[in-house]
């Protein structure tokens, strides 16, 4: 059981949802190219290519991994366990997707089988730590900002990066 409440089981979880993601989304966009070329926000932003999603993956991963070294060396609970509160719950946006496309979306197998893993551990989080409510509301809050923006900043850039990964791959050299 110890192994399961390390702080590095989230970015381990992270990293197997995000394959499923990383596998399927770029065939998954190409298929449903018509219905997402009608939306305003298409799911997964404006980005096709599969290395360029990967980059904002990458990226991602990074954060946790540092948040999981900070963890580590501060036994702080309370910020794990608002991390792995924004991890869970974004696994309500693939559930929304799937019910709009009413269809499978990339990433929902893995969010259906972690969801009472993450259940799990944000309980057994919540039971180990010593911060009080309001402390653990205001880490809440910071980290559900942080990451939001992230995400933002990062669809933003992808686009960005998916043109200069192509223009790499057409050079000649």
């Amino acid at each position: 059981m110890e192994m399961f409440l390390s702080y590095w089981m989230l970015p381990i979880l992270f990293i197997l949802h995000d394959f499923e993601e990383m596998i399927a989304m770029p065939i998954w966009k190409r298929r449903h190219r018509r219905m997402l070329s009608t939306m305003s926000k298409p799911f997964f932003g404006a980005v096709s290519n599969g290395q360029a999603f990967s980059c904002g993956v990458l990226e991602e991963m990074t954060i946790l991994l540092v948040v999981s070294a900070i963890c580590s060396v501060t036994n702080d609970s309370t910020l794990y366990l608002a991390f792995c509160i924004a991890y869970a719950s974004h696994f309500i946006m693939h559930y929304r997707m799937c019910m709009q496309m009413r269809a499978y979306v990339p990433g929902v197998v893995s969010a259906t089988i972690e969801m009472p893993v993450m259940i799990w551990l944000i309980i057994s989080y919540w039971h180990m730590g010593q911060a009080t409510l309001e402390t653990f509301l205001a880490y809440q809050a910071v980290v559900l900002l942080f990451v939001y923006a992230n995400l933002l900043i990062m669809h933003r850039l992808m686009p960005a990066i998916q043109s200069s990964l192509l223009a790499y791959a057409n050079d000649p050299a």
